[in-house]
């Protein structure tokens, strides 16, 4: 993975999410009659630290959703072990009143499951690992061609070159700007849903039912 600070990625951040949030990013001023090489590697660069800072939100924002997943699921599975024992010991001991009580035991489980579910922490933790191995993917791929585009630049380039460079730039913008608004789309469907279950009364909580 791309490392988390873009010091060290020798990337200059265009800051889209310093808020916690996507935020829009003006687009680079390139100077009118400078050199037109030079103006394709600054909009290589800005276009570099744009997919970056992207990879690192996912990164950075999948250690929350990934510690709540753990914390939920593995609570409900130990409501569920102990809730499922408790009558039977309860009833080997002739404690048969106190039998009752694995039954609360088990509604806990089932209610861990469901804020995981409502909260979508773990369904966000596998968005947000598989969004980020997806941008790091074509990032890494955009990184190893490009030296193909420089090397074209670097020797009396023709007005394809300029142009095949551009399109490189456009391309890769759009392929990546896609898995985010795929992931943003998927979080969206998944809220709506959970409204509309929420609203109904029919969010799935045992763990036979849920669906990741």
């Amino acid at each position: 993975m791309v490392s988390s600070s873009s010091e060290t990625s020798g990337v200059v951040s265009a800051g889209r999410y310093r808020t916690g949030d996507l935020q829009a990013v003006g687009f680079p001023r390139v100077a009118e009659g400078g050199d037109t090489t030079e103006a394709i590697k600054e909009l290589f660069s800005w276009v570099e630290s744009f997919v970056v800072d992207s990879i690192n939100w996912y990164t950075r924002e999948k250690v929350s959703k990934a510690r709540w997943s753990r914390f939920l699921r593995i609570s409900a599975v130990l409501s569920f072990a102990l809730g499922t024992v408790t009558p039977v010991v309860t009833v080997g001991m002739g404690w048969s009143r106190q039998a009752i009580w694995g039954y609360g035991i088990i509604g806990i489980g089932a209610c861990c499951v469901a804020v995981d579910r409502v909260c979508g922490f773990s369904s966000s933790w596998m968005r947000y690992v598989s969004t980020a191995i997806s941008l790091n993917r074509q990032l890494v791929m955009f990184q190893t061609s490009w030296p193909r585009i420089e090397a074209k630049l670097a020797h009396q380039p023709s007005s394809e070159d300029f142009s095949e460079a551009l399109q490189e730039l456009v391309s890769f913008v759009d392929v990546t700007s896609l898995l985010v608004e795929n992931e943003t789309m998927a979080w969206v469907s998944e809220f709506q849903n959970h409204v509309v279950q929420l609203e109904s009364g029919s969010i799935s909580a045992l763990p036979q039912r849920s669906q990741q």
